[in-house]
């Protein structure tokens, strides 16, 4: 098991539990005690738990893993904003990569409305594939892969190797933190990796993160050149252009959709 692999699934315990020993994860894991230990003291040092004696407790600036009914229930106005706003970058003939975010489902039930033509979308959320069912005049594809079913995605290794082989016009994905420093990221090492292939397999690649996701750090960094990030309104003081070199921001509050 890779270290960032192994840190992921620490890190969903420790979150689970709140604090743990490093007896308690070695035994889960069935890695040694030594091992558990050298990933807790990295991972202090990004600041993402707090060791104590003999183990180590969820540091509060730290963001959690949220499952997908919880996701969905949150800030809809918001995630509708800039949803619309996304959507206005999709063009007839597209060839669109959809992940299961919350952000994106609502990107989703707008494609459905059916006002683009001859679309072509690869998702990996089993709730965009529901969204596009009566969608008879597009392709939907699904990306083959292991279930997650807390939050109704496939991911792992098919899904991730499935998703490096093909080619989009645009891919559209949501994310759980955005920090000047660390960038993009989410709790969980197979969301980052299938997050990071979307990018690389895509001619324009979007973020579409809420301003509740700025200024949090999880666990794994998505280490890919995002070209888009759509947000609903502008943070007073939070240096933008640090997240990526050359990356467009939309401010979905001052842009303005073409009305019909």
């Amino acid at each position: 098991m890779f270290a960032e692999e192994r840190q992921s699934k620490i890190y969903e315990i420790i979150y689970q539990q709140q604090t743990v020993k490093v007896t308690e994860l070695s035994r889960l894991l069935d890695i040694s005690e030594a091992t558990i230990r050298r990933d807790l003291d990295e991972m202090q040092l990004q600041n993402k738990i707090i060791r104590t004696h003999g183990g180590a407790m969820l540091a509060y600036s730290v963001g959690r893993p949220i499952n997908s009914a919880e996701l969905m229930a949150k800030d809809v106005e918001l995630k509708h904003r800039i949803a619309s706003v996304a959507y206005e970058h999709i063009k007839d003939h597209d060839t669109l990569l959809l992940d299961s975010s919350s952000t994106v489902y609502e990107l989703a039930r707008l494609i459905a409305s059916e006002q683009r033509a001859n679309l072509r979308i690869i998702t990996t959320s089993l709730l965009v594939v529901q969204a596009l069912a009566n969608c008879k005049s597009y392709k939907v594809m699904i990306i083959g892969g292991e279930i997650n079913y807390s939050h109704n995605t496939v991911e792992g290794y098919v899904a991730s190797n499935a998703i490096k082989q093909i080619r989009v016009d645009k891919s559209f994905m949501g994310i759980n933190g955005v920090d000047e420093n660390f960038g993009f990221s989410t709790p969980r090492y197979e969301d980052a990796e299938i997050k990071t292939q979307m990018v690389n397999s895509a001619v324009e690649s979007f973020v579409l993160a809420d301003h509740t996701k700025f200024n949090k750090v999880y666990l794994v960094k998505v280490e890919a050149p995002v070209t888009c990030l759509i947000t609903d309104t502008q943070i007073s003081g939070f240096p933008y252009e640090t997240i990526n070199d050359d990356l467009e921001i939309i401010f979905a509050d001052k842009y303005q959709i073409p009305q019909p």
